[in-house]
């Protein structure tokens, strides 16, 4: 299957095709849905190189580069090192500065942004969460600016704010209204293409019934 894959990237690379393209298209849908049902390291380890390698073929499209650095990050909400962890979110932060040089002031990569420094947090709370916190909330601030519309932004600011103590300004009274308007959001979300982000839906609606209880 690997020996395919890269096959077909070579091809991508050797025609110079484009986003548009047939090709890239369809091996972009078929490692998104990889990641739609992965639950393992090994899953998402096989899907983020898949979209590395489909990345470095195609060279100007910041998609592949952004949904490894997504792969990346659930990697590093799986593993139970603390040095995995790391190594892990340090990968997903390469990876998603890729995509920021190729889409510059894009509201789903500073998402990632965002997305990536709480998974460095989720490392040692207490001392990263005093180091990290303000810039994490700038990163869905910046994103909200930059696309109103995109409910992720919403999203993970209320997960951010549900999981930061009352004492530092969070609480489920402050995320609420934040998960509420990513419903919202969610809800009258347009897809610029069938490859763009699409995440995070369901786990919108299971942190707004924790939020609620």
């Amino acid at each position: 299957m690997k020996k395919l894959v890269t096959i077909s990237i070579l091809l991508i690379l050797s025609l110079g095709m484009f986003a548009q393209d047939e090709q890239y298209m369809k091996m972009m849908k078929e490692t998104i849905a990889m990641i739609d049902t992965a639950k393992s390291i090994k899953l998402f380890q096989q899907a983020a190189n898949q979209f590395e390698r489909i990345g470095d073929a195609v060279q100007n499209q910041w998609l592949p580069f952004y949904y490894s650095a997504y792969c990346y990050v659930q990697i590093s909400h799986l593993e139970k090192s603390d040095e995995l962890k790391d190594m892990n979110v340090d990968k997903a932060e390469e990876l998603n500065n890729k995509a920021d040089k190729l889409s510059p002031d894009n509201s789903e990569i500073y998402v990632m942004k965002g997305f990536i420094l709480q998974s460095r947090m989720n490392v040692e709370p207490m001392i990263r969460g005093f180091r990290y916190n303000n810039e994490c909330l700038e990163m869905f601030e910046t994103a909200k600016k930059l696309d109103s519309k995109n409910p992720r932004s919403y999203l993970w600011h209320g997960v951010n704010l549900f999981n930061t103590p009352s004492y530092w300004g969070g609480g489920k009274d402050r995320a609420l209204p934040l998960l509420e308007k990513a419903i919202e959001k969610f809800a009258s979300f347009h897809l610029q293409s069938p490859i763009h982000p699409d995440w995070g839906r369901e786990y919108a609606k299971k942190m707004l019934i924790k939020c609620k209880e």
